[in-house]
């Protein structure tokens, strides 16, 4: 696979006797969001963890920006941000005094650095509000803000919505993406919230107890999953007749039973139903039908949610 960020092969982490994480083979594409999902447990920040040295792997390999990612080296540290698990900062300082400490460290020059990166995650630079003052929202865009700050090519974000309440949510979405098409930035995010990572990802990975169940491309997937309206109305030929020659409708199916199964969705229930009516047709039922993510990550990890 071409422009490969991040690849792991038979990527495995034992603790004790038992696999966190087993035989996990990773495929992240320059310039894309990558939702990597799994349930509470399952080893998506044992992952990240080891895709930046912060836990070694028990076994198999890891390349990062093409080349072989053995140990910690600043070189390719300084070209990824980061935010696993709580950020930790200062509480007695206020979100600008932290992000000032951490650039220095980093050894980050770029003028007004602290600024932007706040002002991108919707925080202002001169609030006097200190960190332990934040709430868990406010805390997580510090979080993010400090992952941006050198403006790194590679994003590995774990839960970054969490505790952002629904608009705070549609502005980091509308963020990363911002980053992702327009500054080309690869993002690797892990979330249990699926209908953010719908919105989100161009790929998708599965995981459950520690095994990579499916990769693929999300939106291909998408577009696979063809939502479908199923109808049930007589006479057949009548109705037959009214999808083609009024509505213009020729993706649909008959099925066995009499079900009329419309894969041309772009009209809604209510305007066939309507249509019908208008020529002399009564429907009988009339639902539409489409597999949602969390349906998907149901039937791969075998049943119940991801929270």
């Amino acid at each position: 696979m071409d422009n490969l960020i991040i690849e792991t092969e038979a990527l495995t982490k034992y603790f004790g006797e038992t696999p966190a994480v087993k035989d996990v083979g990773l495929h992240v594409k320059k310039g894309e969001i990558y939702g990597l999902l799994g349930r509470n447990g399952a080893g998506k920040t044992t992952i990240m963890k080891m895709l930046l040295g912060l836990t070694k792997p028990s076994k198999g390999t890891i390349r990062l920006f093409g080349r072989p990612f053995e140990k910690p080296e600043r070189r390719v540290l300084n070209r990824i941000g980061v935010m696993i698990e709580a950020p930790g900062f200062y509480p007695n300082l206020t979100a600008a005094e932290n992000l000032e400490i951490l650039a220095s460290l980093r050894g980050v020059i770029q003028k007004d650095a602290v600024r932007k990166s706040l002002e991108r995650v919707g925080l202002p630079c001169k609030d006097r509000k200190l960190y332990a003052e934040f709430s868990l929202g406010m805390k997580q865009r510090v979080g993010i803000a400090a992952a941006i700050i050198h403006d790194p090519e590679l994003l590995i974000l774990d839960e970054p919505v969490n505790g952002l309440d629904p608009i705070g949510v549609a502005k980091m979405r509308r963020f990363l993406k911002e980053l992702a098409e327009e500054y080309g930035k690869t993002i690797l995010i892990s979330s249990h919230i699926l209908s953010e990572i719908d919105l989100l990802a161009d790929r998708i990975g599965i995981i459950h107890a520690g095994i990579l169940l499916e990769e693929r491309n999300y939106q291909e997937w998408k577009k696979e999953n063809t939502q479908d309206i199923s109808l049930r109305a007589e006479p057949v030929e009548r109705v037959s007749h009214i999808l083609e020659e009024i509505l213009g409708i020729r993706e649909y199916r008959i099925e066995a039973d009499g079900t009329i199964r419309i894969f041309d969705t772009e009209k809604t229930t209510k305007q066939l139903v309507r249509a019908f009516a208008e020529n002399g047709i009564y429907v009988d039922e009339i639902s539409r039908h489409s597999d949602t993510l969390e349906d998907h990550f149901k039937k791969i990890t075998g049943g119940g949610g991801i929270a």
